[in-house]
Parts: structure tokens; sequence; C-alpha cells
């Protein structure tokens, strides 16, 4: 797929779009450039939406020119004689990827004034290719320059951060990946306002469910496979169990929880099942925030959709009760994370959270 406009692009926070066209107004490019944001964020969208403009003589704040003859040299694939895209294969990036990047690095560009090396989900670099990378980095070809993605900086070598400006990608508004939904894909406004919901301001992650729910996969015999979507929307349903359930079912519910997270395993972030589990307790963090914030008149909610339910859990459990429920919510997402035994923290979990 071509690189889109850099003015098609949406960037959080809205302050971050003015720095980046102050850039594009400049000569030159950066040396080296680190985009930094949470899955689905816009980071690899980013990345080429820049890179492309740069690599446009005629390029403007608003990005490429999309006519010129080094715009024309875009493959419908999204690739260019000027451009070299590392990333992991199929889970890092190794140094021998590095070393024929730093091959085609001793030749002139192709078409353009500039050539671009980008190097996506970099904290997957193996400590070879990491030092690999940091020796082009430290001398870098002429012409040459560099962008790197991945989820935090912290995740990088030092000494690599160091030769990098770093670009912080902040989180949507439910309310602006909805409206972007909506242009694009037609679907029920109850999806796209789950989806929206889900992605936590992850945009790219709300695009790629869309994508799959209007292009469903199947199994051999062609049968539809169940999407992430209804994985995320059973947990809700044991979520919203939580404001009636009695604690004899504390157990049940812990075990329903821990089905529903199963199947968030895999996938195209390849989740492992404590991850997954993980990522089950986060939405539940989010579940018992929204409580609280039904507090207060106007506050935004993250679930707009299941505001009946979150105000039968504030019905039910005290502001101070719900605090110190939210409290135990991290507490064992922290010791998910770490080696405790997922069962028995969802059930002391689920018990927690039913006694009146």
């Amino acid at each position: 797929m071509k690189p889109l406009l850099f003015s098609e692009v949406m960037v959080q926070p809205e302050a971050l779009r003015g720095a980046l066209e102050q850039m594009l107004r400049r000569s030159n490019p950066p040396q080296s450039l680190l985009i930094v944001g949470m899955a689905g964020s816009g980071k690899r969208t980013l990345a080429r939406a820049l890179a492309a403009a740069w690599l446009c003589p005629q390029r403007t704040p608003h990005g490429h020119c999309q006519t010129c003859t080094v715009c024309q040299k875009w493959s419908d694939t999204g690739e260019h004689p000027d451009l070299r895209v590392l990333k992991p294969e199929p889970d890092q990036i190794k140094i021998d990827s590095v070393r024929e990047m730093r091959s085609w690095t001793t030749f002139a560009p192709a078409v353009a004034p500039f050539r671009f090396v980008m190097v996506e989900e970099a904290h997957r670099l193996n400590p070879a290719a990491a030092n690999a990378l940091l020796k082009t980095l430290e001398e870098p070809p002429p012409n040459y320059h560099f962008i790197l993605t991945a989820p935090a900086s912290d995740l990088l070598l030092p000494t690599i951060r160091s030769r990098c400006r770093i670009v912080r990608l902040g989180a949507l508004s439910t309310e602006a990946v909805y409206q972007h939904l909506r242009a694009c894909y037609d679907l029920p406004h109850e999806t796209l306002q789950s989806l929206a919901e889900f992605s936590e301001g992850a945009l790219g992650l709300a695009i790629r469910w869309a994508q799959s729910l209007q292009s469903p996969a199947t199994d051999a015999k062609g049968k539809p496979l169940p999407s992430e979507l209804d994985a995320l929307q059973q947990l809700l349903t044991v979520f919203e169990r939580l404001s009636c359930a009695s604690l004899d079912e504390a157990l049940r519910l812990a075990h329903e929880f821990r089905e529903a997270c199963k199947a968030l395993e895999g996938g195209v972030d390849e989740r492992t099942a404590r991850a997954a589990l993980a990522l089950g307790v986060e939405y539940l963090i989010h579940w018992y925030r929204d409580s609280l914030t039904t507090n207060y008149a106007g506050a935004p909610l993250r679930f707009v959709s299941r505001q009946d339910a979150l105000r039968q859990l504030a019905r039910r459990f005290s502001p101070s009760e719900r605090a110190r429920d939210l409290q135990a919510i991290t507490d064992a997402r922290r010791a998910i994370l770490g080696n405790a035994n997922p069962q028995i923290v969802t059930e002391h979990l689920f018990i927690q959270l039913l006694r009146v």
C-alpha cells in the first residue's frame, strides 16, 4: 500500500502535528528519528508518510506531492528504490538484515535527494543486530536517514536512543476513533462504538478489527472464526455480571473470565496466554475506572455504550469499595505478568470483587 500524505495521518497530541510540519519545512530531515507509541497508534503509518515527504523534492508541510517522478516510483505494495525496510522475521531482526542494509548504504540515492532506512519494531533487534545498527547511526553515510519505531524508547539501547530525535504518539479519543471508522467502514453503529471503546485510542488496532469484520476469517469448512471483538464482548458480559452476581458465583465468573481471555491469545500481536490474561485484567481496570467516573457528571467514559451496567455497579458498591477493588485488580495484573498462578490470582480477585 502506498504511503498516506502526512496531512491524512491522524496524529495525537495535536501539538505534535505542528512540530512535524516545521520539521518538513527544513531542507534536510533529522539524521535519525524514533517514533514511539502503543500498538496500533499509527507509528508505521506516520513513518512512511514522513519518509515519502522527505523523499519528494517538491514536498510541502502537507507531505509528498504524489505527482513528481520520485513519487511515481512508489509501487502499489509501498516499495520505493530509495527506501529500505527492516522488520522482525518472524520475531526478531537479525544481524544479517542489518549487514545487508549496510551494504545498500554504500550506493548513492537512485532518484530522490535522500535515502531512508526504516526499522520497524526496533526493540526486536537482537543484540548483534542492535550493535551493528548503532555503528551505522554513529557514522551515517551521506544523504542517508533513519526512522525507527518501537512501543517505548526505553526498550532500545540507550546508545541508540541518544542518537535519535524521539516522537511520542499519544492515544486518540474514543470519539475520534469512532468518527474515522464511521467514515470508512459500513458497519452497525453499535459495532463501531465497541471497536472505538476497545481500541484504547489506537486507531490502527480499530481499523484492523473493522477490516477483519468486513472480511471475516473462516476455518477449513468455510465457517466464520470467532473474532477478537467477540472475545472482548464476552469479557464485558462477565464484567456486567459483577453488579449483580453473588459471592457464590465468584469462581464461575473467574473461570468465564479466563476462558474469554484465551480467545485473545495469538493474533496479530502473537500474545501469550499470560499476556492475553493480563490484557483482560487491563480492560477490567478500565471498567472500574469508568464506574468511578460515573460519580462525576459530564466526565468522559471509555465504555459509553455500557453506562447502565456501570451505574448499576456504582449503586452496588461505594466509591471507596470500588477504589479498593481497583487496587486489587491492579495488583492482580502485576502478579499475572510475574510468575503467579493465573487461576489462583483470578479466583482470589473475583472473590474480592464480589465480597459485599
